[in-house]
């Protein structure tokens, strides 16, 4: 997960006037006569078009790049239609936020849906679907009237800074940072609720680990080539080697890369940006 920072408001959820701004009074009103609601709005063209556009067409979790194997999930960050509370579902969900541009995020169905996937310990259940969990219940955000006080516990890449809570290992692993002796609880339960853990995912990220790790190593070991030699024909040569792999490298970087947080981390780690 990287920060991404979000685009205009795409015209069909643009002011009360807009479908997106007509069906949220709709969904209020509907939740007053408690009566179900179908959300349409956030699935336009040009909202599905802006969330890709904005995350280089890679769930805004995972960083896995759907593109060549979509379709994505419109996912809502808050759930609009209810919220899993002890286990069980509690409704009405966050129904104001159904067609808020803010609220919507970009999402592989592995992150985004609940379901059995491969771990290292063994099959387990992971995903989002209506889990969304706060720090206090007695808190939690629920009329479309009140304010916001709650402080949620997942990590939202448009407005959190996802390298505070997160740290990759050697090998693709992924853990919660710790502060102060203990574990970032946004990073911990992001981790667990996205199953950013699951077999394949590592994998994943653990060879884009060793791509990146390799592109750098060769322009550090023309570098210390260049340092030895002692012509100076061969020495610029080989210096100019060393910039073209380490300009090489640095496209591991580039926005459309999957996986550009451990390439980042990788980076750090050898003191470069």
């Amino acid at each position: 997960m990287i920060r991404v920072k979000r685009g205009p408001v795409p015209a069909s959820l643009n002011g009360s006037a807009s479908p997106g701004g007509i069906e949220t009074k709709k969904a209020i009103a509907a939740v007053r006569r408690r009566e179900k609601f179908e959300y349409k709005a956030y699935k336009a063209d040009d909202v599905v078009a802006a969330l890709r556009t904005m995350f280089n067409k890679k769930c805004a979790y995972c960083e896995f790049p759907y593109a060549a194997g979509g379709p994505e999930d419109i996912e809502h960050f808050r759930p609009k239609g209810g919220v899993l509370i002890g286990g069980k579902l509690k409704t009405p969900g966050y129904y104001w936020l159904g067609a808020e541009w803010t609220n919507l995020l970009p999402a592989c169905p592995d992150c985004n849906r609940k379901r059995r996937k491969e771990f290292e310990h063994g099959v387990d259940v992971s995903g989002k679907a209506n889990i969304f969990p706060v720090e206090d219940e007695k808190k939690r955000w629920r009329r479309h009237r009140d304010a916001c006080e709650e402080f949620h516990l997942l990590l939202n890449p448009c407005d959190d800074r996802p390298e505070s809570h997160l740290e990759f290992l050697r090998g693709g692993v992924i853990r919660a940072k710790k502060r102060g002796g203990a574990e970032s609880l946004r990073g911990s339960h992001s981790i667990e609720v996205f199953g950013l853990r699951r077999t394949d995912l590592v994998e994943q990220r653990a060879e884009k680990e060793r791509l990146v790790r390799t592109a750098i190593e060769r322009a550090l070991k023309a570098t210390e080539i260049a340092v030895g030699e002692r012509s100076a024909k061969r020495r610029r040569e080989q210096e100019q080697l060393a910039s073209d792999l380490l300009s090489d490298a640095r496209k591991l970087l580039e926005p459309q890369q999957p996986y550009l947080a451990v390439a980042r981390a990788v980076f750090k780690e050898y003191g470069l940006k």
